[in-house]
């Protein structure tokens, strides 16, 4: 059952110990009662990067050596085929609970679970490090998932096995789904916006993340594994139409008014400028796109990209969007970091948002001056110790288009920038 981090706060915490990654239907045993602390880390360092794989690292206290894989007289060990359950890719799902609303803080899987004995060997506490689903698919390529007539190891097709991949020329979001589709990723466990540009054939060897990384690249879209474990494809007009990325979420100041945070990082520099792109699809024509201004100020800085698009007009179209984004430095803030027991209304923002929502930002400096920004939600990290009860909530941040501004100034490339439209 949930126990309380605080009175405003019930936390849980369960692994489907009886259950393989991607079974569609879970059991959950409840460990929330032996959680210490945990942290949580997701996201990307900026918007010019990927998603990486979201991590967990869960301390268990483990006085009565229960989370110990070598005791046979653990109530996670199965006794009628001699192994215990406490192995790795075991599903793990935890959540907080603030004014009668659950949300999914990580979901993931086992991955390494050292245990140690501090104190002298006075105490024993063992930890459980997660991963999410993309280490899994990682580790899988697209046509190692298919099925082998009388081969060992394989099996019955939609038993534990599927149809060899055919590929075809299809939308990006229609390849990200019939890639998860050949790994057997549950189809009530994504959520796939429609893309908006086709992209061509992928080779077999490639593995599924980076296939579907592809698809990313082609569409100007994101990718990644939601707090909740669902697979997510976002095209490339998401921040311009969905209203979590369009319209503010949150607002955050260290005025006395709004929500208060505890520290914000404000940088100006070419960490996030790229002004010259040079993509060429396969089979196609290198496309080229400058901005001359920017090159003149800060010298040429190039990304050199390949894809898997179907026409040159297509790679020319992403190209000059995320030129419109990267070509010129902004004032910026890069990350935030929140006590949610600061003031209760941070709850419902710490365990709601997720990346991608849009939040205000308002800094006033000692001299009364002060600045604002709107952004993006790019990384979000816990650090929860139930112990002393402390819980801190780090997110990084990207400008949200052209949407910042410094009091008395609106100067292009020192409060605002254009965004792609």
């Amino acid at each position: 059952m949930s126990v309380a981090f605080d009175s405003n706060v019930d936390l849980t915490v369960q692994v489907a110990f009886d259950n393989n990654p991607f079974d569609t239907s879970l059991t959950f045993t409840d460990i929330s009662s032996y959680v210490r602390q945990f942290n949580t880390k997701r996201g990307r360092a900026n918007e010019l990067g990927q998603f990486v794989g979201g991590t967990a690292s869960l301390l268990l206290s483990n006085a009565d050596n229960r989370f110990n894989p070598n005791n046979t007289s653990s109530p996670y060990y199965d006794t009628a085929n001699s192994i215990t359950k406490i192995q790795p890719l075991k599903p793990v799902k935890i959540s907080a609970t603030y004014d009668g609303t659950t949300y999914p803080v990580f979901f993931g899987y086992l991955d390494m679970i050292p245990v140690s004995f501090p104190a002298i060997g006075a105490d024993s506490v063992v930890q459980f490090n997660c991963g999410d689903a993309f280490k899994i698919f990682n580790q899988q390529n697209i046509s190692s998932a298919g099925w082998r007539l009388g081969r060992g190891g394989f099996s019955e097709i939609g038993v534990s096995a599927v149809l060899g991949y055919e590929d075809v020329q299809e939308l990006s979001s229609a390849r990200v789904s019939r890639l998860l589709d050949v790994i057997q990723f549950p189809s009530t466990e994504r959520t796939i916006d429609a893309g908006t540009l086709q992209v061509q054939s992928q080779s077999g060897t490639t593995d599924i993340l980076s296939a579907i990384r592809e698809c990313e690249v082609s569409e100007n879209a994101q990718f990644f594994i939601g707090k909740d474990g669902k697979a997510v494809f976002r095209n490339r007009n998401y921040r311009l139409s969905n209203a979590k990325a369009t319209d503010v979420q949150a607002t955050f100041s260290n005025d006395g008014t709004n929500l208060p945070y505890v520290d914000v990082v404000n940088t100006f520099d070419t960490h996030e400028v790229i002004n010259v792109y040079q993509w060429t699809r396969k089979s196609g024509n290198t496309q080229f796109v400058s901005d001359a201004n920017s090159v003149a100020r800060y010298r040429p800085i190039a990304s050199v990209q390949t894809t898997i698009n179907v026409s040159d007009a297509d790679v020319l179209s992403l190209i000059d969007q995320k030129i419109a984004e990267t070509s010129l430095p902004i004032v910026r803030i890069d990350s935030l970091k929140v006590n949610p027991r600061q003031n209760v209304n941070i709850w419902e923002k710490a365990l709601g948002l997720e990346f991608g929502d849009r939040i205000s930002v308002k800094i006033v400096n000692p001299d009364t001056s002060s600045y604002t920004d709107e952004l993006w939600i790019e990384s979000i990290q816990h650090n929860v110790n139930a112990s002393t009860q402390t819980w801190s909530w780090n997110i990084t941040l990207s400008p949200a288009s052209s949407s910042g501004w410094v009091l008395g100034q609106a100067q292009l490339g020192v409060g605002t920038r254009f965004a792609y439209t």
